[in-house]
């Protein structure tokens, strides 16, 4: 099943699931994945983090300046180690549970970015994905899934994450739904 998260630019997904994350685990809920907090200074937004599920590992993930050949996707370069990881911690996922991915945006809709090691799991039918996508790109996330059916939640929307919740595995290793 794929579940996906959607909002606007800085518009609450990876902070609702900062907080969300560690309820479903606390209630054995077997989460893995990443979130990608942003990193603010004083002329805003620098760039994001890779926070690891379950580690909470956190590394730099994106940034205004990069190294040359870098993938970049708006004003961010990755950065190419942190990138390579979140590819790993989604080729590494085991079976059952949830995998949350934050975030699928334009440069995976052009095949770049997470998408290679994103379309290869997304294969297999052992697992529950949350994708975190703009809800400007829900239309090209979609075609890009097909013939998988996301459902959408918007985060903005306290019944939609009430849903969301309800869709979710039940327990470490099952899936009810």
């Amino acid at each position: 099943m794929v579940l996906v998260l959607t909002g606007p630019v800085h518009g609450g997904k990876t902070t609702f699931l900062e907080s969300a994350v560690p309820v479903w685990t606390g209630r054995g809920l077997d989460c893995a994945g990443f979130l990608s907090p942003a990193v603010a200074g004083a002329a805003g937004t620098q760039g994001y983090d890779l926070l690891e599920i379950g580690t909470d590992r956190r590394r730099p993930y994106l940034r205004r300046q990069g190294p040359p050949g870098a993938e970049r996707t708006g004003p961010f370069f990755f950065v190419p180690d942190a990138l390579e990881r979140a590819r790993s911690i989604i080729r590494e996922s085991g079976p059952a549970g949830l995998l949350v991915v934050d975030e699928v945006g334009p440069l995976e809709l052009a095949g770049g970015g997470l998408w290679p090691a994103l379309r290869d799991a997304l294969k297999r039918q052992d697992r529950t994905f949350l994708l975190v996508a703009r809800e400007d790109i829900l239309a090209g996330l979609a075609a890009a899934l097909a013939p998988l059916v996301p459902v959408v939640f918007d985060v903005r929307d306290a019944e939609d994450r009430k849903l969301l919740d309800e869709r979710l595995p039940t327990g470490t290793g099952s899936d009810d739904h």
